[in-house]
């Protein structure tokens, strides 16, 4: 298996960084990969999967030997360009600024809008046990540590601009240096135009002269940002402004000495720019790099962290486990994916199959599909596999058994169910835990996607003298099979069709027009239950 299991794509992407830091004997000691976290709006899916991606490869870096570690950057000196859609009106006046400068629109929870948008995302790596180092912008500059690439980038400007200007055909580069003071009198960062180096002060003269269009995308509203006209001198020592996004990249990388980044193919044009920054100005072989496709919803419009179409980890998290989503994003795929949150039980399900994979528990011929699929399941659990299958029951059945649970006693009446429906033999501490928490994503999911059916609307006297008859067998049974035969007599006994007697029924005690054998049901439930609420419709 150890040789077989290089044919996985993580693994391969492993061996080929380990092989080209052979090559180039530059003396990483630690081999870091990296994922810029934006602080912007809110964290979605794309976001969490691009952070999985980065980090498998650093979990298969050590699982070859070497020392590795993950870091996560908040890019949380950006400026705010867009209210977010749901976010209030009032952020409009902060369009431009820098997010950390920006207060907390969700509730004073945080110290800033960046920050609680940050902490968004974090959260969500936390539960689903990502390990990281984590990084701020605004930490970062104010402490130094890219003072040294930043300095040589600023002397470096003509070079740049050429760079830039061959690759995206902007031009800008060419006019002014590839650094956004903090303007000193307005608070904004985009709206600043470095002019001249003073490199003996670590200085830029600047003015607050340039405009940019931002939007409020609750009003579909554009909104044109201007400078304040303010001249002034910025030490770019102090930690207050931040380089431009197509030298940033280059910067970091050199800084941590990060081996590898994945990105999306939405930001091609900005990784060439910085890759040769990297290699014609800062001396260091960018590193290496996947390219993974974007995620569309039903629409096919771009997941987005500012727009209404936003899916979130903490969404998902709500119907499906963290390692169902951490599947969907370590799969290879080929062209953009349409996803919401309908996709979720699939993902679950998918999940059960390749447990059964590895567990010999279903055969799979094709060695090679073999080796990926049980190694698709080591990562999804971080390389640390369960020992032993979980509860392999598909979603649609959970959604089942949460469409009749009774109001007490939930885990042990679905312990029941699948007991019944010959799942498990026995429930251990482990067997309820999983219950538990399979049974919580199915009711989130009932309680929001299952279409609810009307009750009982109107009773006739031959349905209630039936009822109860039925309340008093049911009062004195004791036996489930002798109960559901008992009920379909009751029907005919009082020439009712026995179907339209069970739809009653279950329209009664479950609100739904169907469900499970009543016998059962109203065993496992408890007779006290069902008979109370039957008697509350005579």
């Amino acid at each position: 298996m150890e040789k077989q299991k290089d044919q996985f794509w993580i693994d391969k992407v492993a061996r080929q960084i380990i092989e080209r830091e052979e090559r180039l004997k530059r003396g990483i000691k630690v081999f870091r990969t990296e994922s810029g976290l934006g602080a912007s709006g809110f964290p979605h899916i794309g976001s969490f999967g691009d952070v999985v991606r980065n980090n498998a490869v650093a979990i298969a870096l050590k699982d070859q030997g070497v020392k590795s570690e993950f870091v996560t950057c908040s890019d949380d000196r950006d400026g705010l360009r867009k209210v977010p859609l749901t976010l209030p009106d009032w952020l409009e006046k902060y369009i431009g600024v820098p997010v950390t400068d920006i207060p907390d629109p969700l509730g004073k929870c945080h110290g800033s809008f960046g920050e609680h948008m940050r902490m968004l995302l974090l959260e969500s790596l936390d539960k689903a046990g990502i390990e990281y180092i984590h990084h701020s912008a605004v930490e970062d500059y104010r402490k130094g540590i890219f003072n040294k690439q930043i300095e040589t980038i600023l002397l470096n400007a003509n070079r740049i601009g050429k760079i830039v200007k061959e690759i995206t055909g902007q031009e800008k580069f060419l006019e002014s240096l590839p650094y956004f003071p903090l303007c000193e009198k307005c608070g904004k960062v985009y709206t600043t135009r470095s002019y001249e180096l003073l490199p003996r002060e670590h200085k830029v003269l600047y003015v607050c002269d340039q405009e940019f269009i931002g939007k409020n995308l609750n009003k579909e509203k554009t909104i044109v940002v201007k400078g304040c006209g303010h001249k002034g001198e910025a030490n770019y020592y102090s930690g207050t402004g931040k380089l431009s996004w197509k030298v940033e990249f280059a910067m970091r990388w050199d800084a941590l000495k990060v081996v590898f980044e994945a990105h999306g193919k939405d930001i091609m044009d900005s990784v060439k720019v910085n890759d040769e920054i990297d290699r014609q100005v800062l001396n260091f072989e960018p590193p290496l790099h996947v390219v993974y496709e974007m995620f569309l919803d039903k629409s096919g419009k771009k997941i987005s962290k500012s727009y209404g179409n936003v899916f979130t980890p903490q969404v998902w998290f709500n119907y499906g486990n963290t390692q169902s989503l951490i599947l969907l994003m370590l799969k290879r795929f080929e062209g953009t994916r349409n996803l919401d949150v309908t996709d979720i039980p699939k993902y679950m399900d998918e999940m059960n199959k390749l447990e059964n994979i590895y567990f010999g528990l279903e055969k799979v011929e094709n060695e090679k599909e073999l080796v990926n699929l049980k190694r698709l399941f080591e990562y999804i659990h971080l390389l640390k596999p369960p020992k032993k299958p979980s509860l392999r029951v598909a979603y649609d059945s959970w959604v089942e058994i949460a469409r009749t649970l009774p109001e007490k006693n939930q885990i042990e009446f679905a312990i029941e169910k699948l007991k019944e429906w010959k799942k498990i033999k026995k429930a251990d501490k482990q067997t309820k835990e999983e219950v538990k928490e399979r049974l919580m994503f199915a009711k989130n999911w009932c309680g929001n996607f299952v279409k609810k059916e009307v009750g009982v609307q109107k009773i006739s006297e031959i349905e209630k003298s039936a009822i109860k008859v039925l309340i008093k067998e049911i009062e004195k049974a004791k036996d489930e099979e002798q109960l559901q035969k008992r009920i379909f007599e009751i029907a005919q006994e009082n020439k009712i069709k026995p179907a339209k007697f069970f739809q009653l029924i279950y329209q009664i005690i479950l609100k739904s027009n169907r469900g499970p054998r009543l016998g059962p049901y109203i065993i496992q439930v408890g007779k006290k239950e069902i008979i109370k609420k039957l008697k509350e419709v005579i």
